[in-house]
């Protein structure tokens, strides 16, 4: 019970990790993708270690993702574009965590670009049409895209070059809530205050190294990939996707990204 522990908050924390007890590794039967407002986040501390997140470009400076994917001491960075075309840009703008009335932080945070990144944002959630139990969601990301069952001492990448993505059908949290709350009761005191969603499916599911990336559904954004319930073994639990329909998060986004207003001079209006 220990190590499934350990490996759920590793998921958690985004870090992209293999070892010997980690069989099951992820995003499972996707398939290459083009998305190009999807971002891929590296977290960089000054002895070269990394984790590794993904995002969402929601305006063309502004890019959500989990607020766990931001490690104390790491320099963000943000890749953007695909293939040759990739630029790496550094987070430079300090980063804009959701906290609530009560002061506890949600996992959510917008991070902004120095500069416009002159790609298409996604869209964000239409809540009048938002997916329900049963429907399909889109899930992407650059972290592992198999599962082992035997692993055999074989190193399988943790990392892929192409984003990927999957369907997966979104599924009732409830169970997944009270499972988490009666087996791991810290690690739900610290998150089940939060408004996710949940995905699960018998052959996809998420990875170390995918938090952060987003959730997308009939072309608009509605969740980011916040943890997984088995880090264990792959497709075994539900998927927790953050709610971008929650209305305290959706004015939270668009407040801090909206451009400020101009100030107006006395020639305000005129010619």
């Amino acid at each position: 019970m220990a190590r499934l522990t350990f490996l759920l908050l590793l998921l958690w924390v985004g870090v992209a990790v293999s070892t010997v007890v980690d069989l099951q590794k992820r995003i499972i039967r996707g398939h290459r993708c083009d998305r190009p407002y999807h971002v891929k986040l590296r977290g960089v501390d000054p002895n070269g270690a990394s984790n590794l997140c993904g995002g969402s470009l929601i305006s063309e400076r502004w890019i959500l993702t989990a607020a766990h994917c931001l490690l104390p001491g790491r320099t963000m960075f943000a890749y953007l574009g695909a293939g040759a075309a990739v630029r790496r840009v550094q987070i430079t703008a300090n980063p804009v965590k959701y906290t609530d009335n009560n002061n506890r932080e949600h996992d959510l945070m917008l991070l902004q670009l120095p500069g416009n990144s002159g790609i298409p944002p996604v869209p964000l959630p239409n809540c009048r049409n938002q997916p329900r139990i049963s429907q399909t969601v889109e899930i992407q990301g650059h972290a592992a895209i198999v599962a082992d069952w035997t692993n055999n001492n074989q190193r399988i990448p943790d990392e892929v070059p192409d984003l990927h993505c999957a369907d997966i059908p979104v599924v009732d949290c409830t169970n997944h809530r009270r499972y988490l709350q009666t087996n791991f009761p810290n690690f739900y005191q610290d998150h089940g205050y939060q408004d996710w969603f949940c995905g699960q499916s018998p052959t996809v599911d998420i990875c170390l190294g995918d938090s952060g990336g987003g959730v997308v559904y009939q072309g608009r954004i509605y969740g980011v990939i916040s943890f997984t319930g088995n880090g264990g073994f792959a497709c075994a639990a539900p998927a927790a996707f953050m709610n971008l329909c929650n209305q305290e998060y959706l004015r939270w986004i668009k407040d801090t990204i909206k451009k400020p207003k101009k100030k107006c001079g006395l020639l305000c209006g005129l010619g």
